[in-house]
């Protein structure tokens, strides 16, 4: 037996942990919008906006972004836009 454990250290891609931070602040966007704002009446277009970063982030993938591609950046702006859209309902 070796003792080497590869199996437990799979490296989690970029695409991954963007999509993991637009699916949390979805579903925090929503709870907090539904429960703490008390915004029932919230199209489901706008409960989906946090995922507009992540989608972006796929479908700029041709184009070189340089050094703000990167996931902090990506995971930065999608926790920006939730912020603004909790924002505007808590006005």
């Amino acid at each position: 037996m070796s003792t080497n454990d590869s199996a437990a250290t799979i490296p989690v891609s970029d695409d991954l942990k963007i999509a993991a931070v637009a699916a949390g602040c979805t579903v925090a966007f929503t709870l907090v919008l539904r429960f703490g704002l008390a915004a029932r009446n919230v199209s489901f277009l706008v409960r989906l906006l946090p995922l507009v970063p992540y989608f972006l982030y796929v479908f700029t993938r041709r184009i070189d972004l340089g050094s703000l591609d990167t996931v902090r950046n990506w995971s930065v702006l999608t926790l920006l836009i939730t912020i603004i859209g909790l924002g505007f309902y808590a006005i």
